[in-house]
């Protein structure tokens, strides 16, 4: 097995799909940007036409609210989340930094509740 063949190669295909990804988002961008104008439009004309949808031959064009919360006061939403039982405000995911630095001050163990998965990766830096 020649290691130094191997780096070279993964480090070309790495390039590559960089390369790949860059196009790609330029041109995600750019149809994504079209699509906002045109979402638009569309919005403006059930706006002006005072209505929620309109059917047409190729489908349907229809408005729909979202909402995208945001925490102003972590403190007391946290307080009234324990206050009322209502976890299920949040969405469950562990920092893996909070655990990693936290196994660094404890030994290597882990929070109470928390498992920790490990693997090794292969990684390859440029020389």
């Amino acid at each position: 097995m020649d290691v130094q063949k191997l780096s070279a190669i993964y480090l070309k295909i790495r390039d590559a799909r960089a390369q790949l990804k860059r196009e790609f988002d330029e041109r995600d961008d750019h149809l994504k940007a079209q699509l906002g104008q045109i979402e638009g439009h569309m919005l403006k004309f059930l706006q002006d036409n005072n209505t929620d949808s309109v059917r047409t031959s190729c489908g349907t064009v229809y408005r729909q609210e979202e909402i995208t919360p945001t925490g102003s006061d972590w403190g007391a939403l946290y307080d009234w989340v324990k206050e009322n039982d209502a976890f299920d405000a949040l969405e469950r995911r562990i920092k893996k930094t909070f655990v990693s630095d936290y196994m660094k001050e404890h030994e290597g163990t882990p929070p109470p509740g928390v498992s920790v998965y490990r693997e090794y990766k292969v990684r390859v830096r440029k020389a």
